[in-house]
């Protein structure tokens, strides 16, 4: 199923962004700027008491909020190494970042 286009369920699109992203739904309640309960009813069933319909406005900032955090993990695992010694030598006199070792 594909992010990109409205799956069956909101429960399901949920629940993908959830694992797409490594979030609790704790997480990603916090991350949608929604409060725990909110994102309970929204994973109700359709037609389950106190289920709650995603606007359109919130499909579309949950896919972009996936499609980011791809994106910065596929930059993160395409890093490449330093190159140069030079900038090893350089690199290592930081004992942490931005912090510098005489």
């Amino acid at each position: 199923m594909s992010l990109h286009r409205k799956p069956k369920t909101q429960q399901a699109f949920l629940l993908e962004a959830m694992q797409r992203m490594d979030m609790d739904p704790d997480q990603f309640a916090r991350r949608l700027g929604a409060s725990r309960r909110r994102l309970d009813d929204w994973l109700k069933r359709t037609g389950e008491p106190g289920a709650i319909e995603l606007d359109p406005v919130i499909w579309t900032f949950v896919r972009e909020l996936v499609e980011r955090a791809e994106q910065a993990e596929a930059r993160d695992s395409a890093a490449t190494p330093l190159g140069p010694p030079e900038v090893a030598r350089v690199r290592s006199r930081f004992s942490s970042p931005g912090r510098w070792v005489a």
